[in-house]
């Protein structure tokens, strides 16, 4: 049981207090209150690279994940560039030597700093494109109308102000 939910029982009034409703009412805020710092406190450690997992006996702690050579947190389905290719990273492990990223070809970089993230370039946004038309089965004229607004609004021609 967490401390706010002993908050917030002792708020019904199965603690050693009895409480009227404007202070049970206080009580409980105050532990929704607790519970929404903790979470975005989370989210925050998260965006900045840390991340909570869980050990032995349902204990947790908190591990800093790896950063690329710009300093960028590394997470699990991040493409980065380096060694002069791109990498998907579908894995990762941490031993004794530190952080290993696993590829998608089965290849493990235990040298984060040597990669960075991949800045998505057109060639990458119609590949996708193209692979999302033709292994989606779509009906040219039935339903890739959302398709091609999604991708267009991701392209924008040279030049054309937009």
């Amino acid at each position: 049981m967490s401390i706010t939910d002993e908050l917030r029982k002792e708020a019904r009034g199965f603690g050693r207090y009895v409480y009227t409703a404007p202070q049970a009412d206080c009580l409980t805020a105050i532990a929704d209150r607790i519970d929404a710092e903790h979470e975005a406190a989370c989210a925050e450690a998260y965006g900045n690279g840390v991340m909570s997992v869980p050990i032995a006996l349902d204990e947790s702690a908190w591990v800093e994940l790896p950063k690329d050579a710009d300093g960028v947190p590394i997470h699990v389905g991040d493409v980065l560039d380096g060694y002069g290719k791109t990498i998907e990273v579908v894995e990762m492990r941490y031993g004794r030597s530190g952080w290993v990223l696993i590829s998608r070809d089965g290849s493990g970089y235990a040298d984060t700093f040597a990669f960075a993230h991949h800045a998505h370039t057109v060639e990458d946004v119609l590949r996708e494109f193209s692979d999302k038309v033709c292994n989606s089965g779509h009906q040219w004229g039935l339903d890739a109308a959302d398709t091609i607004a999604e991708y267009a609004a991701k392209l924008r021609l040279a030049g054309d102000g937009e």
